[in-house]
């Protein structure tokens, strides 16, 4: 029984001696700093100790923190909301920050002219049940299903071949750059002017226009299958 509280009051008293030399190291070398502040730079100490990391290295970290904060926390500002978690913060001093990803190229051509298509058409079946609602002889005039498709189509590869281009123009410098990147936005406008210059002798008897509810059904039915593309092929979209 005495042997058992001597065993006790010994651990108390090793604790109080912990507690002390704790007291002493903040307030000696992390003076000046709010409780929460100090109690970080205390932490993130040991952490960086636990982890091995120099300790010229840690001192020069943990001292540029510190002055750092001293004037931080006039604004209110506190080490968390600064640095994130004590944990995050070693890791990061340690282990440095994360490499980025590097820059993925453009996805395959047909999967560009696919996805730009279906933007296109999504776009087109809106902009037609709009003008069916409000403006019906306006969609008798520019809203057939041949043109719907030609021009989805067209803008489709048109953009799909524009983006590559310009891809490809960007190795390109000064004048001949800007001459390319003209020519080739020239070269699109054109293509779709004759497009829809061609459009226009389809006679209205093939070329019908559909009701609105239909243009706004193949804008849903468009949306979903596009969604599924994209999480089926996992591509990156350029346009949108």
């Amino acid at each position: 029984m005495a042997e058992s509280k001597r065993n006790e009051k010994a651990a108390q008293q090793q604790q109080a001696r912990a507690k002390a030399v704790e007291v002493t190291m903040r307030d000696g070398k992390f003076s000046g700093l709010t409780k929460r502040n100090e109690d970080y730079l205390f932490h993130l100490d040991k952490a960086l100790t636990e982890k091995n990391y120099d300790r010229e290295q840690k001192e020069q970290v943990l001292t540029e923190m510190y002055q750092e904060l001293k004037e931080k926390q006039k604004q209110g500002v506190v080490a968390t909301k600064l640095y994130g978690t004590v944990t995050e913060k070693a890791e990061l001093i340690v282990n440095g920050p994360k490499k980025s990803e590097a820059p993925t190229e453009l996805p395959k051509f047909w999967i560009l002219a696919l996805d730009n298509g279906l933007i296109m058409f999504i776009m087109f079946c809106i902009m037609y049940t709009l003008l069916g609602v409000f403006s019906p002889k306006q969609a008798d005039v520019s809203g057939g299903w041949i043109t719907l498709l030609a021009t989805s189509t067209i803008a489709g590869v048109g953009l799909a071949f524009f983006y590559r281009s310009m891809l490809s123009a960007r190795k390109e410098t000064g004048k001949k750059r800007w001459i390319k990147n003209l020519l080739i936005t020239l070269e699109l406008i054109l293509i779709w002017i004759v497009a829809f210059g061609v459009i226009a002798f389809i006679p209205v008897s093939i070329n019908r226009t559909m009701e609105p509810i239909v243009y706004a059904i193949l804008a849903g039915i468009g949306y979903l299958v596009r969604r599924y593309l994209k999480k089926k092929y996992n591509f990156r979209s350029v346009m949108f």
